[in-house]
């Protein structure tokens, strides 16, 4: 090696050796004097690179045969809404159905004529020997009631007097017809007989279906008022094919105001037992009293007043 490149290596780990010197100096050098500390030193500026935006998000290829369904639409507002209230099905009552028969009218007027004032609708069996008989029912049929011709049959006690032209189990059947015929030529518009008395009579088989074949032929209902607990007459109407029906109730077997109302009570506890009811009463003072009052309560009961017409069983002859 040459002089020239000896002295060029040595000066250059001199310089090495006193650069090292000199930065051991300055790592050791002593703190700054107490006033220099705090002074400011200017910041460093650095210049804020916004970030750069993600791509947008490619969208998904289906796989094939994949359908992609749009997203179900999300409510704006979350709204409460009170539970609807299941209706509880609908109870069907029982209807309650009362026919009120007024037997005996046209031979007291005055008292018909109250009966005929009663709201109704109510069935009024007319005696046809009265005074003004057609005069008496056109009213009753005008008033909105029914009628029946109230037909006088022979009684268990010979103590008592039917009226006139009463039929008999002793005579000859065509007296009987004969007799019956003319009472019902007495008067028009109504719609079939009930017995007046006939305790008698009405348990006699023979006589009944004589009576009641030309009730049938004359396509008329029968009310079996019931006088007697032997009573055939509603047996052979049924088994003849005529309308029929029977009484439930005498409403004033004790003519008395109170004795009345109960009967009125038991009409309809029977009423809204069974469904239905018939009662009978007559022109008389307390049960025409009791009825003023009852018959308007009884329908705001819901009761519904009928003609015994509605009330009848079995198929009228075409």
């Amino acid at each position: 090696m040459g002089l020239k490149s000896l002295l060029s290596v040595i000066l250059v780990v001199a310089t090495i050796l006193g650069g090292g010197l000199w930065l051991r100096l300055e790592l050791v050098k002593p703190e700054a004097p107490a006033e220099l500390i705090g002074m400011a030193i200017p910041p460093k500026i650095v210049v804020a690179t916004p970030p750069k935006s993600p791509p947008p998000p490619r969208p998904a290829t289906p796989a094939p045969d994949e359908v992609v369904l749009p997203a179900p639409e999300q409510p704006t507002e979350q709204r409460s809404e009170p539970p609807v209230a299941t209706p509880s099905p609908a109870v069907v009552e029982k209807p309650v159905r009362i026919a009120i028969v007024i037997d005996d009218a046209g031979i007291d007027a005055k008292r018909t004529r109250r009966a005929i004032a009663l709201p109704g609708p109510l069935t009024i069996a007319f005696l046809v020997y009265g005074n003004d008989i057609i005069k008496q029912t056109r009213a009753a049929k005008a008033a909105g009631h029914e009628l029946l011709v109230h037909v006088n049959m022979e009684a268990e006690s010979r103590t008592v007097d039917p009226g006139p032209n009463v039929l008999l189990r002793n005579v000859e059947p065509d007296i009987n017809l004969k007799r019956l015929n003319w009472m019902l030529g007495r008067f028009h518009g109504y719609v079939g007989i009930n017995n007046h008395m006939g305790s008698k009579f009405t348990s006699d088989t023979e006589s009944m279906t004589l009576i009641l074949t030309e009730i049938k032929r004359r396509n008329l209902l029968f009310l079996d008022s019931r006088t007697s607990p032997k009573t055939v007459a509603g047996k052979i109407a049924r088994s003849l094919g005529i309308r029929t029906a029977a009484r439930d109730i005498f409403l004033d077997n004790q003519p008395e105001l109170e004795a009345v109302r109960r009967n009125l009570a038991r009409t309809e506890a029977i009423a809204r037992r069974t469904g239905a009811a018939i009662a009978i009463g007559h022109p008389r003072d307390a049960t025409l009293d009791a009825l003023a009052v009852w018959l308007p309560v009884a329908v705001a009961r819901g009761i519904r007043l009928v003609p015994v017409s509605a009330l009848v069983s079995g198929k009228a002859r075409e």
